[in-house]
């Protein structure tokens, strides 16, 4: 059997589930080396060797690591999530040393994927399904415009930067926040908060501010399949911890038509909403979801693993029953070490 020795660097908690669905290989023993900044990672509980990261400043010195740690480590296959972007502008250095990356050679679509203005604008371009209504926004006056935009009797407004991951600056605009302590405020903050905070700043990143939509979130894992029927799994979300694969001709026909039009050799994921019955556009992420172990467990197929023995020219073929099933999942106690 094959060794392969796969890089996994600075992922979510989630590469835990990922790096076991890699492992159900019946050619290879892939050797998985994990690495964070964070010695407690919980991935470190499936790799087989684990390393330490520094906290690089700058992208271009993180990607001098990179290259420095695979050619140290004779890592046969890279795995980036930090610095994706840096580490495609850079693909020819690992590709010099015999390195295979899961990660997009194209710079330029990466780049425009990791900017959801960037991202609507090539959707618009297209023709492809809907984008919500936006504005970008580089000061509070702008924001302050944009909010009367769309702010109306019966909806909210919600933002967020237009480079962001995990959701981590998603904020929706809700006055009841400052004045109801018996409801979780999560992810909402008041108007004046908002203008406070950007009031302060002389200057911020590109700030996405839209009309919140109200309906059900779809997350997609996808993977194109060269000569034969895309990999596209919708996950329905519901407010619990619960997800109901469902095939849906709308969805499937969007996300078919972005990876023909694109042509990304890599896993992704699209994410929608609904706003009545239309499903609109709210990012796509150029890597493997968070939560594509659902999936996984939904219809068996196993897309790390198929995408990174393309890497390694084993074109692998999955038939699935594209059967509606609802997933979820329960806490578990790792022991790291």
């Amino acid at each position: 059997m094959k060794t392969v020795r796969v890089w996994f660097n600075h992922w979510f908690s989630t590469a835990y589930h990922i790096i076991r669905m890699l492992k159900e290989d019946e050619h290879a023993d892939f050797v998985t080396i994990g690495s964070n900044t964070d010695g407690n990672c919980v991935y470190r509980a499936v790799c087989d060797e684990w390393f330490m990261e520094a906290k690089f400043c700058g992208s271009d010195e993180y990607v001098d690591f990179c290259v420095a740690f695979c050619r140290e480590h004779e890592i046969n296959v890279f795995v980036p999530r930090r610095n994706m972007r840096a580490v495609s502008r850079r693909i020819g250095e690992f590709d010099a040393i015999g390195v295979k990356v899961l990660v997009e050679r194209d710079y330029q679509i990466i780049s425009a994927l990791s900017d959801k203005a960037e991202t609507y604008c090539l959707f618009a371009d297209a023709g492809m399904g809907h984008i919500p209504p936006y504005c970008v926004v580089t000061s509070a006056a702008e924001y302050e415009k944009a909010y009367r935009r769309f702010k109306t009797e019966n909806n909210r407004v919600c933002l967020k930067f237009t480079s962001d991951e995990g959701a981590v600056s998603f904020r929706v605009v809700d006055d009841r926040v400052e004045h109801n302590l018996t409801e979780n405020a999560g992810t909402k903050i008041s108007y004046a908060n908002v203008i406070d905070a950007l009031s302060r700043l002389e200057k911020f990143p590109p700030l996405l501010v839209m009309p919140y939509l109200s309906g059900v979130e779809i997350s997609a894992d996808c993977l194109s399949i060269p000569d034969g029927e895309h990999i596209i799994i919708p996950r329905y979300k519901s407010w619990g911890r619960s997800e109901r694969i469902k095939f849906d001709p709308d969805i499937l026909n969007i996300c078919g038509a972005f990876l023909d039009k694109f042509r990304l050799r890599c896993p992704c994921n699209l994410q929608f909403k609904y706003e009545g019955d239309v499903p609109y556009l709210l990012e796509v992420n150029a890597r493997m979801s968070g939560g594509i172990q659902m999936s996984y467990a939904a219809t068996g197929v196993n897309i790390p693993n198929i995408a990174v023995n393309r890497l390694l020219g084993i074109e692998k073929r999955q038939v699935w029953d594209k059967i509606t099933r609802v997933v979820s999942f329960i806490e578990t106690p790792v022991l790291l070490r």
